[in-house]
């Protein structure tokens, strides 16, 4: 069982009308230096079947204080630029305690 610690994260992103093989790229090139990060327990992408312009990252945190720092981390300040010129809206960005899992 995880320890109550555990942080997940859903991050939601759509992408202008052009724009999606650049957002899936830009996602994509931030996820190996995440999972190499302390306290990152896992990190997936995931195309929306029905509106290939979303893409939701699922990222799990040993704690809240790990992520807060994966936040300041080059890789994510870079993304969050090139963010800016690809996205249709601000991302949907939730985080979430684990309640119950097996």
């Amino acid at each position: 069982m995880p320890k109550k610690s555990d942080l997940i994260i859903l991050a939601r992103a759509k992408a202008l009308p052009g724009k999606e093989k650049a957002l899936e790229n830009a996602l994509v090139a931030v996820a190996e230096p995440t999972r190499a990060q302390p306290g990152c327990v896992a990190f997936s992408l995931y195309r929306s079947e029905s509106d290939p312009s979303v893409i939701v990252g699922h990222e799990r945190w040993a704690s809240k204080k790990d992520h807060e720092q994966h936040l300041q981390g080059p890789h994510v300040q870079k993304l969050m630029s090139a963010m800016a010129n690809l996205l249709a809206g601000p991302p949907d960005i939730v985080s979430y305690e684990i309640l119950d899992e097996r």
